[in-house]
């Protein structure tokens, strides 16, 4: 046996002579977790309350065992606090409690015993250590230990919302975190009603009058093993009253008080008032809350004359309760139903009323404070599948705790969608991640996926099926595997469609349903694995390249030529230098561009049927007028409202630009883009359909355009501008297109103000290029890029430039050009910097905000909106980046408005307590 060991059971021995409870009976451990964080795997001992602890191991990936020095080892310390896991790296490092049940309650303890188990206390002796505890993803405790010998306990009741319960430890710069043992006890759904799905409630207070001892009470005494302190402050006016007799429960018990902790209680001698509990206001940027339960047990039994009747006042002269009398030898309660809440001291005392011939008594009482929930979590069945994955496959990453939230600690390799709660995963990106084995059929339980990258690892078996069944996936990259083919005809058909980009090794393309040329790498030899190809593969194989050379061709025939002239919208005129990109060559004839077979193609006569012979002009540009229309769909039997775009004469200017759109819809698959319906090619008419956004644009709502649109709220514009943000994200990193024409009438809202991205008419595909050199530069002033002008190149960073601006015009509500002192013309981003620099912005705040927004959300989408507008466009962020800060910043606001509401609840709750209506309940029995 090692040293270690034998000092630890030495401990568990000596311990077991000094007994802290009265073991009556042993309750049921069923559903206990109980670990002794910091022993080695596989480990386990059994306390002096028979209750099994083991080694954390199962529990956390990261982490290192420590032992307390060995000056503060004694008989009187828990066996479990001898040893501490602790966490030197890592910002977030989460323990996940598993099998729990969804929806039941439980009671969670953390431990953390110091005891210089690191060697530091005799360097800095007098500095404490700092560090906050969350559960899930909301902070539950900052624990400060100041005393190396001391036990420090956290807990809390709180419902489980999924199948485990994740505890984390978070380092804030103060102090390594460690912990010394986690323990969670079911207990029954009624009990602690006030702990719901969003609010947990944290341990303030436990005591019960036990003056004659310094022990504590808990499992078996107490089946769901709360700790019960004995509270030995007994002022020399009072007296204990005790019995041995047995306390029954009250029938539906809310809180199942154990009968040794009612056993005793406290009684002043010869005043007919005593005050029993005092709760002075801490200080911090917050008031506290409180929730009480004051526990009544008659001990006497009283004769015929005797009565012992109190009530129950606040600050000495509130009434509280009504004139109460406790009930024989059976357990009885008051409790608060909404927290004592906005006072500078809280005190509690027990008043004889003058029918009472006895003295008022207290036999326990606990305190609780609030903690409200976020619910800013993932979605409980992406997380199960999520953590599915990452037990299949052992990921070892920060993959602890919840998979998205807080942003600043979600899961590396994925993205999420903020814009709705809860969060959903939208990406995974497991590259090179040394997985092997079959690919998780848990990927598929991932419905809000958009992209899966499992490349380069050495997975085997073939695809899953159930991939085709992710409605929403539009990326699936399985290339540089060991995987067997045929690849599944449903994913075949949705990249066939255009609504999936899949990437497979080629091999994998040459299997059918009852045989593959290879698997994996005995592909590497080509050359006889090409030899094995029946013949006719051969040849589409050698007919496939020269297609694709001639779409590429015949793109670049229709994108080059592109004249920017004046490009007006359906708000204002925007005009740009009639320059032509390539002045030697001469407009031709338009071809049509390449669009999937899904698109529909459309006769001019139904274009003319669809708009009701063009009756229903909603817009107007270069390259022609805009339609409203509607769209029969004869296998649906219904009527779908469309957009149509019609070049009625042929224009050099429209014909490209229509050409332009077409070729860049049919790249782009993405909820916050506009979808293309179909296409119009008949003789010299060309035209598009596409869906129709009934809220018209982000500049109507901005500007109120004709007084048909209201103002949008801080967060409904958070939501618009991370919706758009996207949006462009997956254009320049999915399609590798710039849009170059991004501003706020081209932001389109649905009917539940979703936002997409339109007007696709100067986009331009910049292929595996960092820049595409121009001979002039396409937008609308105000939003065109300044290096961009300079340079003539174009990049992604221009349309980042516009979206900058765009963020400026969600903040303020002004133009982007706007009218200065008398003739001068000023741009927004100046105008906005002047304001910055004097360090307020509230006064270039849109008033029509009147206020309702959090500050710290505006600030920050400021911060990234002169980022984005940097005039290098070097300084400028990623799509990626921003779409991360306005997720935060959506956060931000979202968590403000749910505290706002929660503290106008608490208060008037408050308001309402003082003025006499009931807030607390009691036991049955009274």
């Amino acid at each position: 046996m090692t040293a270690w060991k034998f000092a630890i059971t030495a401990v568990a021995v000596a311990f077991s002579f000094v007994a802290i409870v009265q073991v009556r009976g042993q309750p049921s451990t069923e559903g206990f977790i109980s670990i002794d964080c910091g022993t080695p795997d596989g480990y386990n001992h059994t306390d002096n309350t028979n209750i099994q602890y083991v080694s954390d191991d199962q529990y956390i990936d990261s982490g290192v065992n420590k032992r307390i020095a060995q000056n503060y080892i004694n008989s009187s310390i828990p066996i479990q606090d001898v040893t501490a896991r602790s966490f030197p790296s890592g910002s977030r490092n989460c323990y996940t409690l598993k099998p729990v049940t969804a929806d039941q309650k439980y009671l969670l303890r953390a431990t953390f015993m110091y005891g210089n188990y690191d060697g530091q206390q005799s360097e800095n002796p007098n500095t404490s250590i700092q560090f906050d505890l969350y559960i899930g993803v909301d902070l539950w405790k900052t624990v400060n230990i100041s005393d190396a010998s001391a036990e420090y306990r956290v807990e809390a009741i709180t419902l489980a919302l999924a199948d485990f319960i994740s505890v984390c430890l978070i380092n804030t710069g103060s102090g390594t975190p460690f912990i010394s043992a986690l323990e969670l006890r079911p207990i029954k759904p009624a009990m602690y009603p006030e702990a719901v799905a969003n609010q947990s409630i944290v341990l303030y207070l436990r005591r019960t009058y036990k003056p004659s001892s310094n022990q504590i009470f808990r499992f078996p005494d107490d089946p769901y093993d709360r700790i019960w302190a004995s509270y030995t402050e007994i002022p020399s006016d009072w007296t204990t009253i005790s019995t041995n007799a047995t306390i029954q429960d009250n029938q539906n018990d809310r809180f199942n008080a154990p009968s040794t902790v009612l056993q005793t209680a406290v009684t002043p001698i010869r005043s007919p008032t005593m005050t029993f509990l005092q709760l002075d206001r801490e200080s911090g940027p917050t008031a506290p809350q409180y929730y009480v339960v004051f526990y009544f047990t008659e001990l006497q039994s009283l004769n015929t004359n005797a009565v012992r009747e109190f009530s129950i006042y606040f600050d000495g002269s509130y009434q509280w309760h009504a004139p109460y009398r406790p009930a024989y030898l059976i357990s009885d309660y008051i409790y608060s139903i909404s927290p004592w809440y906005g006072y500078a001291h809280y005190i509690f005392s027990l008043n004889a009323t003058a029918n009472s011939t006895l003295p008022p008594f207290i036999n326990a009482f606990e305190v609780y404070t609030p903690m409200f929930l976020s619910n800013a979590v993932t979605d409980v069945s992406d997380a199960d599948a999520i953590m599915a994955v990452k037990a299949q496959y052992q990921v070892k990453r920060n993959w602890m705790g919840d998979p998205c939230n807080p942003t600043e600690y979600a899961w590396d390799g994925l993205n999420c969608s903020y814009t709705a709660s809860p969060s959903r995963i939208t990406s995974v990106n497991l590259s090179s991640s040394r997985l092997a084995g079959r690919i998780s059929d848990s990927f598929s339980m991932l419905q809000a996926m958009e992209s899966i990258d499992l490349s380069n690892n050495n997975l085997t078996g073939g695809i899953p099926y159930s991939l085709a069944n992710i409605s929403s996936l539009q990326v699936l990259n399985l290339t540089n595997n060991n995987l067997s083919g045929p690849v599944p005809d449903a994913l075949l058909k949705k990249a066939d469609a255009g609504l999936l980009i899949l990437r497979v090794d080629d091999y994998l393309l040459l299997c059918n349903a009852s045989t593959c040329p290879c698997n994996g790498s005995s592909c590497q030899n080509t050359i006889s694995t090409v030899k094995k190809i029946p013949k006719p593969v051969i040849v589409i194989l050698a007919v496939i390249p020269a297609i694709l050379l001639a779409v590429l061709v015949l793109t670049l025939a229709i994108t080059r030529g592109t004249m920017c002239g004046k490009l007006p919208d359906s708000h204002h005129d925007s005009f740009v230098p009639p320059y032509v990109e390539n002045p030697s060559e001469t407009p031709g004839e338009p071809e049509e561009p390449w669009i999937p077979r899904t698109k529909r193609r459309f006769t001019y006569m139904e274009l003319n049927n669809v708009t009701n012979n063009f009756s229903r002009v909603i817009g107007s540009g270069g390259f022609g007028v805009v339609y409203h229309g509607y769209l029969e769909n004869e296998t649906e039997k219904n009527v779908t409202e469309v957009t149509v775009k019609v070049c009625h004469e042929i224009s050099s200017q429209g014909t490209k630009q229509l050409h332009a759109e077409a070729e860049s819809l049919t790249h782009v698959f993405h909820k916050n883009l506009v979808s293309l319906v179909g296409y119009c090619m008949d003789g010299d008419k060309l035209g598009l359909v596409y869906e129709y956004m009934p809220q018209g644009s982000l500049h109507d709502h901005l500007r109120g355009t004709s007084g048909v649109f209201r103002a949008l709220n801080w967060g409904e514009r958070l939501r618009i501008a991370l919706e758009a943000a996207q949006g462009l994200d997956y254009m320049h990193t999915g399609c590798q297109i710039v849009h170059r024409d991004v501003k706020t009438s081209n932001i389109l809202l649905g009917q539940n103000l979703e936002a997409k991205i339109a007007d696709f008419g100067l986009a331009k595909m910049i292929g595996g290029n960092e820049h595409v050199s121009l001979m002039s530069v396409c937008g609308t002033p105000g939003y065109i890029d300044p290096e961009s002008l300079r340079t003539l190149r174009l990049t992604e960073k221009s349309d980042v430039y516009s979206f900058g601006v765009v963020l400026l015009e969600i903040i303020t509500g002004e133009l982007p050009i706007l009218q200065g002192q008398g003739e001068e013309i000023i741009h927004l981003v100046k105008h906005v910097s002047q304001f910055i620099a004097r360090g307020d912005i509230k006064e270039i705040v849109d008033s029509a905000l009147r206020g309702e927004y959090d500050l710290n959300s505006v600030w920050k989408v400021m911060d990234m909106a002169m980022r984005c507008t940097a005039e290098a466009a070097v300084e400028r962020p990623t799509m990626t980046e921003v779409v991360m800060q306005l997720k935060d910043s959506l956060i931000t606001e979202t968590t403000h408005a749910k505290s706002k509401s929660s503290y106008g609840d608490s208060s008037e709750t408050s308001q309402i307590s003082i003025s006499g209506t009931t807030t607390m309940s009691i036991g049955p029995s009274s």
